[in-house]
């Protein structure tokens, strides 16, 4: 419990004033009238903060580990919601949690409260759930879902902070994951005087060509005998640790060099008949859909993804298969949001029997405003800004290889690795699902990384860095060194498999 705000049910009756004694003979608690921190935070419900009148402010009692903070909500129009979180033991730092899918809600910021941060969380333009694409048929909640709503709500947010605490937030993070990700790109690309600094996990910066390839993999998965049912996933599975588990010096069932996993679905095709350990010929070509890379008219959509991870319910039943209904699978559903509402303008439009040469213009058009495709951070860079990017090696919804394309784009355009190293690392994470989840460790703060790194200490890498995974009903717990790209982490041969000291991280 936060000593500024006791709980109104310890009353001492040797410490009452004559007040308070009063009171209590009226049978009102003197703890009934407002404290100093309810008045400065219920102050600011109907305030109006850059041209915003606030629809609520409340102190929220402190809960387990999330201490007490003031929640204060808006909305800018036409329906653009927002929450800050003031804690009353406030760091002087502000962080923006970016969300995910097609937004809709406002994410949870209570880990950052419990560390005391000022937070900031938005839904994206609109209400609705993460797969409902239908808001992009209106201009303006289009707009903010593309690249405007984490621009509009901050200076809002930022005003609320000076209102409530007096001063100005010292330093402005923001941290996203998937969409999240992408957002987090998107103020690196387009508004760069935004945040000091800027965590990109798992980011779906190439929206548009994902969802796009979501539906590939759709239209694919969905011809006569080419859905993979569970056991064919475990057969698909147990195929790629044996090419490829040892290929980081431990057969643990985390691939953690991905470069040297040279696996070919083919080896599994049936000689004749289907059996029970092997794949039909539109099986293979299914996997063979999902590893590729998405190329149409010459331009790369997708880089496809690296073997790994098939078996996992929470990763390719969850994102491709659908479980054997390809209608269910997190994938085909986000394509059909984009297509129906982004593309065609047709709610009723079968995303399945869409043909992605006649819609060609259209694509390039609203990729141009949602998917953050630009690998020119130098206004980013120039303002001091860092971004650190992460990925999970077994995410079935975003592709690792994606990110490591643009990370080389944006090294590549910064003038080369040295330049590069000076605003932007990247760390792959193996075996971990999208955003978190799998067989690897999957647990990492990268915040304190990047406050330091921006402060002018060491870049996040050479910082020791070490993600892990508690032990749950699915495995043990483990740790592992958080290895910049290329390098992984390569079990030294000798020493407890479960601890980070006993891997290091080199080159592929």
């Amino acid at each position: 419990m936060n000593a500024l705000h006791p709980s109104r049910n310890r009353l001492a009756s040797s410490r009452l004033g004559k007040g308070a004694a009063a009171a209590l003979l009226l049978g009102v608690s003197a703890c009934d009238h407002p404290t100093p921190q309810e008045k400065g935070c219920e102050s600011l419900a109907g305030r109006t903060v850059e041209g915003v009148t606030l629809s609520g402010a409340r102190l929220v009692a402190a809960t387990g580990a999330v201490p007490e903070y003031c929640q204060v909500t808006g909305t800018l129009p036409p329906s653009l919601d927002f929450e800050v979180r003031l804690p009353s033991a406030w760091n002087d730092k502000t962080l923006f949690i970016g969300g995910g899918g097609f937004d809709g809600s406002i994410p949870s910021a209570d880990s950052y409260t419990a560390r005391g941060y000022a937070s900031i969380a938005s839904n994206g333009g609109h209400a609705g759930s993460a797969f409902d694409g239908s808001f992009a048929t209106d201009p303006v909640k289009f707009d903010d879902f593309a690249d405007l709503s984490t621009h509009r709500v901050l200076p809002v947010a930022k005003a609320i902070i000076r209102e409530h605490y007096g001063r100005n937030s010292a330093r402005t993070w923001f941290e996203g994951c998937s969409n999240g990700g992408r957002e987090a790109l998107i103020e690196a690309q387009r508004w760069p005087e935004d945040f000091d600094g800027i965590i990109a996990r798992a980011p779906a910066y190439n929206f548009v060509e994902l969802m796009l390839t979501f539906n590939r993999h759709a239209q694919q998965f969905s011809r006569p005998g080419a859905m993979l049912p569970k056991a064919k996933l475990e057969l698909l599975s147990q195929a790629v640790l044996a090419a490829c588990d040892a290929k980081d010096g431990l057969t643990d069932g985390v691939i953690s060099n991905p470069a040297a996993c040279q696996f070919d679905p083919t080896v599994l095709q049936c000689p004749g008949a289907e059996g029970d350990n092997c794949l039909t010929a539109p099986q293979v070509e299914s996997v063979k859909t999902v590893y590729s890379p998405y190329r149409v008219n010459g331009k790369t959509l997708n880089e496809g993804w690296p073997p790994g991870g098939e078996a996992d319910p929470d990763n390719w039943t969850a994102w491709i298969t659908g479980g054997g209904n390809i209608s269910l699978s997190g994938g085909a559903l986000f394509a059909q949001g984009l297509i129906r509402s982004f593309i065609t303008q047709d709610p009723a439009y079968d995303a399945l029997a869409f043909q992605i040469t006649d819609w060609l213009p259209r694509i390039d058009e609203v990729s141009a405003r949602v998917s953050a495709l630009d690998a020119d951070l130098s206004r980013f860079r120039a303002r001091g800004g860092k971004l650190i990017l992460w990925h999970g090696g077994t995410d079935a919804a975003i592709s690792q290889k994606g990110t490591e394309v643009y990370y080389e784009k944006v090294r590549q355009t910064a003038g080369g690795q040295e330049a590069a190293d000076t605003f932007v690392e990247y760390f792959p994470a193996p075996g971990v699902n999208h955003c978190f989840g799998g067989a690897g460790p999957d647990s990492v703060d990268l915040l304190p990384a990047l406050e330091a790194w921006v402060e002018g200490g060491p870049p996040p890498s050479q910082t020791g860095l070490v993600i892990r995974k508690e032990a749950s009903t699915r495995g043990s717990a483990l740790a592992r060194p958080l290895c910049k790209y290329p390098r992984y982490p390569k079990y030294n041969g000798a020493g407890d498999a479960a601890l980070a000291e006993s891997f290091t991280c080199v080159e592929p």
